[in-house]
């Protein structure tokens, strides 16, 4: 039969599993308001059970007896398809946060509809010009196509400005981004080593691995990657285009990103193209490419406003009846654009040289400058055949739906993130109320355990010292 000591090692292995199970759910307790904390479980297995040979005769049936429990590991709670689901729409968030908050400062810059925008100062530009067909000779009315002019001139070189200083911005930020993702790929690469070396030895690295995942998730929101696990415990980070960020085989190599602008690539140029797809480095290029497109759409308009203007500037006369001089030129040289758009400095200085009158035409007549009021109506072939007010407002229509459409996406997915962390929470993260319950289990359980050892020495006694001398 068993040795007389059999019960007793049942009942200690009893006490050692409860007592491993108590020290779990403290560790829970403890880490309930952990960020990244994942809670965890010991996982209790039945050992084999001992055979018993027969005791009534001879070659007759035994029976077996249970040997008690084994705690075979203490296990993390987590779903690994959830988690994948919470980074690829925790990167998509990150996409529209960055886009949304790009747009919000594109729009402030445009500032449209209002009474200082560029749709307004355009509107007083063409009636400083109407009422100059109509007061050819008056020197307040030349005086107030200058400054109309000027003050417009210098709108489209604020703006210009503005933008060109968002774009900075964008290039600055991609290069935090870039210099985030090197850190967080070695901090990643070093936990991979402690935790290979603690696999190695039969342990099991929960807390390292819930801070491994909480730096994938950070990551997560920056850029894109896939994920693939060795037996050793050790992950491979694999970006887009298939080139390894974090190579998991002996837990320390990585393979660094750098910037240009908001272009991205790597260190390596043994690297694969980086290809990326979501995350904020995606928005931070899609939102810089949305403002690439306001700069030219704004560039394309003060090219073709000075054009027209300029080409029926130059072919009238102004009071003294010389021919005129472009009203619009390039500050620095070169072609016209937003940033260096300018009234000729000449007629800002002598407002005589405006030519209000057709060649030929004399002091008194304000034909031209009635034909270049009248090009606030024509259609123009350079702005896709609409007017100039027109084809600013259509880009600037265009930016508020681009904003709106940001903003949507960027609360639809804070909800779906939401929802999902909370899915991951109702199975990863720390209850009181369960933890406090199973604390009890443990408990009750040790102590039961503790009795039966009470119990058998109690046995043991009577058989060694006998139950006493009768007299």
């Amino acid at each position: 039969m068993p040795g007389t000591f059999f019960g007793f090692n049942t009942a200690l292995r009893g006490m050692q599993a409860q007592q491993r199970g108590i020290y779990t759910t403290a560790h829970n307790i403890a880490n309930a308001n952990t960020e990244g904390y994942t809670r965890q479980r010991v996982v209790l297995a039945t050992l084999p059970a001992y055979p018993v040979p027969s005791m009534n005769h001879p070659g007759g049936t035994g029976w077996q007896i249970g040997t008690g429990v084994d705690s075979q590991e203490t296990r993390r709670l987590r779903d690994e398809f959830l988690d994948t689901q919470i980074r690829r729409e925790t990167g998509s968030l990150g996409q529209w946060e960055q886009v949304q908050d790009v747009l919000k400062q594109v729009e402030i810059v445009f500032n449209e509809p209002s009474d200082t925008g560029l749709s307004t100062l355009m509107s007083q530009f063409w009636a400083a010009w109407q009422e100059l067909s109509k007061y050819a000779e008056s020197s307040p009315v030349r005086t107030t196509v200058v400054e109309t002019a000027n003050a417009l001139a210098e709108a489209f070189n604020h703006s210009f400005q503005q933008l060109a200083t968002i774009m900075d911005d964008i290039n600055q930020t991609v290069e935090l981004k870039v210099t985030e993702i090197n850190s967080l790929a070695q901090q990643i690469a070093d936990l991979n080593g402690q935790i290979k070396n603690i696999i190695a030895v039969g342990d099991q690295p929960n807390d390292l691995m819930d801070q491994r995942d909480l730096l994938l998730d950070r990551l997560s929101k920056i850029i894109d990657f896939t994920i693939t696990t060795s037996s050793n415990g050790t992950i491979t980070i694999t970006l887009g285009g298939g080139g390894n960020l974090v190579e998991g085989v002996d837990g320390s190599t990585i393979h660094e990103l750098q910037s240009s602008g908001s272009a991205v690539s790597w260190v390596e140029a043994t690297q694969p193209a980086l290809n990326i797809s979501n995350g904020e480095l995606f928005g931070l290029q899609k939102a810089k490419s949305e403002v690439d497109t306001y700069i030219t759409n704004l560039d394309t308009l003060v090219s073709e406003l000075a054009t027209a203007v300029n080409n029926i500037h130059t072919s009238g006369d102004d009071l003294s009846g010389t021919a005129g001089e472009n009203f619009f030129v390039a500050n620095g040289g070169g072609p016209i654009t937003a940033g260096n758009i300018q009234v000729n400095p000449n007629i800002k200085t002598n407002v005589t040289k405006i030519a209000a009158a057709s060649s030929g035409g004399g002091p008194g007549d304000g034909s031209n400058a009635l034909a270049i009021a009248q090009l606030q109506h024509e259609l123009i072939p350079g702005l896709s055949n609409t007017t100039f007010d027109d084809y600013y407002k259509n880009f600037t229509a265009k930016l508020g739906v681009d904003a709106h459409e940001a903003v949507r996406m960027t609360t639809n997915q804070g909800v779906l993130v939401d929802q999902l962390t909370n899915r991951k929470e109702s199975i990863s993260g720390v209850s009181l109320d369960e933890e406090m319950a199973s604390m009890l289990q443990y408990q009750r359980a040790y102590e039961a355990a503790a009795r039966m050892i009470t119990t058998l020495d109690s046995m043991l006694d009577k058989i060694i010292n006998g139950m006493g001398v009768t007299r």
